[in-house]
């Protein structure tokens, strides 16, 4: 993909963007700033600086004394720009921003198609497309970047793909106006900071990519961000499998002698990571409710697990695997010792400001008699930071944890308003995520052998701004396979393979209606099909390891070993690209989805029939040289055939189901030696 980015500057800047010589957007402003109530139309004194890989506009806001530095950054010399926006107070007087988008870019005069995905709890990534031919609208005011929307937009028109998506983990937006104009960034929603003489503020960033459609953009994407954006280290390079505690045992059936039970069959079976999730923390009572006593971190339910961290930790070592632990350290339960021992952290609202009501809010214990109350710590305020960092030091060292899941189930909305806490009344929750970022990043600092996993009631905050921070996102709380596929889907377009994480089908002894399943009536292969919906980005399970049959158990153990042997280096490095449309939930959409992980010229194939599907008759792979000689080996059954890349391309591979009894496949293709 050949593409370029320009950006020259007269009274403000302009922006082109082009693909293989056609331009994708016309000559328009680089940003859109408001300052102390007025649209800033120009800038005085503006400098362009443009290069292959980097391009830079620099200047005053026309009537104010605000230094302006707009850039973009071209990512692991991919069709991907980051844009960036940083406003420098050179004045003697405060100036307020109400607006700070480090893009706005008017689209050629052609119609274009879009796509992008409403987001919620359960029902992450549901598909809309449209034209722009109406004006658009799509933000977030939960204060998650994807409770509501997800903070990504793909447009397209013939032989041109086009990507827009904000970087940031709270409120954004992206406008389409006049069916032309996009403006991206953070969202204006109940938003202002006040930049005082000399004071500097940094736009939450945006990311544009570039391809031959939105596929091709994505892949651009994606690529760039497994290369330069998302953190790598030892500890996450070796893509341990996980086992998690939660959906077979939640916090009422979990102590320590089930984790130590299921770590010792995990080990067994080749899984590294044995995680404790949530419940073990807050009083010392067996009927204690982990929402309620989020926050209380030193507090040890020992009823539950009476030997403490240490010993948990220990034991799970033991057993034979390195021990996770889960966390929700942002947030505050309505009971926990933390609101009164240290009222300073608590995130505060004023009645003024109370929840959009576009969204189905979801944070879990509040306070029905303390409406200020908004159940988290500010992470905006120096207090709230330390906080948070120390709970987070003092559970792992305890434990010895190798594996954190970092969970936030709170919809902060507007955020915080308090004015002690060294943020305004209106950029509470901007200050929150610049906070968390700094605390993410100084964590990884000080704990480089910790894997550290991103969840937000699922996937509730997954974007590119705290894939920036994490070593993976985990993509949904629900982990059935038809949701499952839909959701991998549509995350894909965004992350590459290693920045995902999400389980296949668990055992959940919850009364959710769509994870119910009775894993004693499942077949080989009905089960071999769970498994493998999971193994094309990192891999754990959610299961009650000594209850599985024994041939359930050599599943486990083989996909384990398939994923660890043949699967681990697509997902490090590999790039994941969609062959099929979109499976989706409730039976519709592609019943037989299909996947394709490449690592250099190697392929990994995976087709599924899921209920209402039928056998496709034959699979091909794309992007295959047509004279290379490969061999095609089903990694289910061991069996291998040498086909030519013209063959593998075109008539296929044909698909024995063995009479509808097989309902997936995995195929590598690696050239022969």
């Amino acid at each position: 993909m050949t593409a370029r980015l320009r950006a020259t500057s007269a009274d403000g800047g302009t922006l082109l963007l082009d693909s293989r010589g056609r331009d994708l957007l016309e000559p328009s402003r680089l940003f859109r700033l408001e300052l102390n109530g007025s649209r800033v139309e120009a800038l005085t004194d503006a400098v362009a600086e443009s290069e292959e890989e980097t391009a830079v506009v620099s200047g005053t806001a026309d009537g104010t004394a605000v230094r302006v530095r707009w850039t973009a950054t071209r990512i692991a010399g991919e069709a991907v720009w980051e844009a960036g926006l940083v406003l420098t107070n050179e004045g003697e007087a405060p100036v307020r921003v109400t607006r700070m988008d480090p893009v706005a870019a008017r689209l050629v005069a052609e119609r274009w198609s879009t796509l992008y995905f409403r987001s919620a709890w359960g029902d992450e990534f549901r598909p809309e497309r449209g034209l722009t031919d109406w004006e658009l609208h799509l933000d977030s005011r939960s204060g998650r970047s994807s409770h509501g929307t997800s903070p990504w937009l793909g447009l397209e028109r013939d032989g041109v793909g086009l990507i827009v998506s904000p970087a940031w983990s709270g409120n954004w937006h992206i406008d389409l106006a006049e069916g032309r104009l996009v403006t991206a960034g953070i969202s204006t929603w109940q938003f202002a900071t006040e930049l005082a003489p000399g004071q500097s503020v940094t736009a939450p960033s945006v990311v544009l990519a570039v391809g031959d459609d939105i596929d091709g953009a994505a892949v651009a994407l994606t690529r760039a961000v497994g290369a330069a954006w998302v953190p790598r280290s030892a500890a996450s390079e070796e893509l341990p499998v996980e086992w998690n505690h939660w959906w077979p045992y939640e916090d009422v059936e979990v102590n320590e002698q089930v984790i130590w039970d299921n770590a010792a069959i995990a080990a067994d079976l080749g899984i590294g990571v044995s995680t404790v999730d949530a419940g073990w923390f807050g009083d010392a009572d067996a009927a204690s409710h982990w929402q309620e006593q989020r926050g209380d971190w030193h507090h040890t339910n020992t009823v539950r697990f009476p030997g403490g961290l240490a010993a948990l930790g220990e034991g799970i070592r033991a057993a034979g695997t390195k021990p996770g632990i889960w966390m929700e350290a942002e947030a505050v339960g309505s009971a926990t010792t933390l609101r009164a021992e240290h009222p300073e952290v608590l995130a505060l609202a004023s009645e003024r400001f109370r929840p959009d009501p576009s969204y189905r809010r979801q944070t879990e214990s509040l306070d029905p008699d303390d409406p200020s109350f908004l159940g988290y710590v500010c992470l905006g305020s120096e207090a709230g930071r330390q906080h948070v960092a120390r709970s987070l030091d003092a559970v792992v060292r305890e434990m010895g944890a190798e594996w954190l899941k970092l969970d936030f189930n709170i919809d902060p909305d507007s955020g915080c308003t308090r004015t002690d806490h060294g943020h305004g009344v209106e950029d509470g929750l901007f200050r929150h995520y610049e906070g968390l970022y700094r605390v993410l990043d100084e964590f990884r600092e000080a704990h480089p052998q910790v894997i550290l996993e991103a969840c937000s009631s699922g996937g509730l905050r997954l974007d590119l701004g705290i894939a920036r921070h994490v070593h993976c996102i985990f993509l949904s709380d629900p982990d059935y396979t038809e949701h499952h596929l839909q959701v991998l889907w549509g995350a894909s377009l965004m992350l590459p393979p290693v920045a995902m994480l999400h389980w296949p089908w668990s055992q959940w002894r919850g009364d959710y209606p769509p994870s119910q399943l009775d894993f004693s009536a499942l077949t080989r292969d009905e089960f071999d099909t769970i498994l493998r919906a999971a193994l094309l980005h990192r891999f754990g399970v959610s299961l009650r390891l000594p209850e599985l049959s024994d041939e359930q158990r050599e599943s486990l153990r083989e996909h384990v070993r398939m994923f660890t042997e043949t699967i681990a280096p697509f997902v490090r490095d590999g790039v994941l690209t969609r062959l099929t449309g979109q499976p989706l939930r409730v039976g519709r959409g592609e019943r037989s989805p299909a996947f394709q992980l490449t690592l250099d010229d190697r392929r990994l194939l995976a087709a599924f029939r899921l209920e209402g599907g039928r056998t496709p008759d034959r699979l091909r792979f794309d992007g295959l040289h047509p004279d290379v000689q490969y061999r095609v080996t089903d990694l289910a059954t061991g069996d291998s055939r040498p086909l030519s890349g013209a063959e593998l391309s075109g008539d296929g591979v044909t698909v024995d189901d063995r009479g509808g009894r097989v309902s997936s496949w995995l195929l590598l293709a690696e050239p022969a030696t």
